[in-house]
């Protein structure tokens, strides 16, 4: 187990450059749920002033994406500052570094996207759901989905900026690599408990998803592939199959009109197919074939 630890540590994820603190694992779990809870409140309030400001109807396509511009771009823009003028090293240490980020985020983005579709589709071809292509949706839908898209981006980002770039590094340090993407995971899941339809599954379902997302980091490196990945996930879930995305089913406009007609143990109901067990199976294929992957490697390279 030792020598996993040591090989996973190799992975550049880890080899940030020092802070100028040292934080012990609770206090850096009160850091990161401060500054996310923080940025919330101050994003949430500017959102308010400025739609109150300009009369804005809150439903729009522009203006759901704008929200998610406001309320994610402030939480990373406090972490950001956090890192500069804190703990004082570049935030591009926080998982940024990588020869060719364009390629790990469109990478990321086929990852991510083919995953969600595989569970809507084994949905589909079992008849638990239905799809219909979307006709009120013609009429410039593809500025509208770039719309939406755009905000997904930059809430996708937010997230994996606070957990799998600052967080998970933070925690190793204290810990080992694969304490840190347990913790990080759980944490995952307690961020969405406060979603419609949770369940007990669906809680699993977001702690399996944050040890993909995190071994998938470790894997590249850094947080542009998984970047690529969650925001995939979201788009293609919300608005490309109109589903619910962790239990928020207003997700503006959609390509296809899709409605749940079998169990809620596959569906996920009210919280999406995230919560339901044909997510389950999927999640633990995805990490399976991750864990393979790096077992070769590590065990090529002790070879070598």
């Amino acid at each position: 187990m030792k020598s996993i630890h040591l090989y996973l540590k190799r992975s550049e994820l880890f080899q940030q450059k020092a802070s100028s603190i040292q934080l012990k694992i609770p206090l850096a779990i009160a850091v990161y749920f401060a500054l996310w809870l923080i940025g919330f409140g101050i994003g949430r309030f500017f959102t308010y002033a400025i739609f109150n400001a300009l009369a804005l109807d809150t439903n729009t396509n522009e203006t759901l994406a704008f929200k998610k511009l406001i309320v994610c771009g402030t939480q990373i823009a406090l972490f950001f500052l956090w890192v500069k003028f804190v703990e004082k090293r570049p935030v591009n240490s926080i998982g940024f570094q990588a020869k060719n980020p364009f390629r790990h985020y469109i990478t990321g983005f086929v990852l991510g996207f083919g995953t969600i579709s595989i569970v809507t589709l084994i949905l589909f071809a079992t008849g638990m759901i239905t799809i219909q292509y979307e006709s009120q949706a013609s009429s410039y839908v593809i500025l509208k989905l770039a719309i939406m898209a755009f905000g997904w981006m930059i809430q996708s980002a937010s997230e994996e900026i606070a957990i799998r770039g600052w967080m998970i590094p933070r925690l190793e340090q204290q810990s080992s690599p694969l304490t840190a993407v347990f913790i990080t995971a759980i944490l995952f899941g307690i961020l969405h408990l406060f979603s419609a339809g949770v369940t007990a599954l669906s809680f699993l379902n977001l702690i399996l998803s944050g040890v993909f997302f995190a071994g998938y980091a470790i894997k590249d490196g850094n947080i542009w592939g998984v970047c690529g990945l969650h925001f995939a996930w979201n788009f293609a879930l919300g608005n490309i199959y109109g589903l619910p995305v962790s239990g928020f089913a207003d997700n503006g406009i959609r390509l296809f009109q899709t409605q749940q007609i079998g169990s809620v143990v596959y569906t996920g109901g009210d919280f999406g197919p995230e919560g339901g067990l044909i997510t389950t199976i999927v999640l633990l294929l995805a990490i399976a074939i991750l864990t393979i992957r790096r077992r070769k490697e590590w065990f090529i390279s002790n070879m070598l």
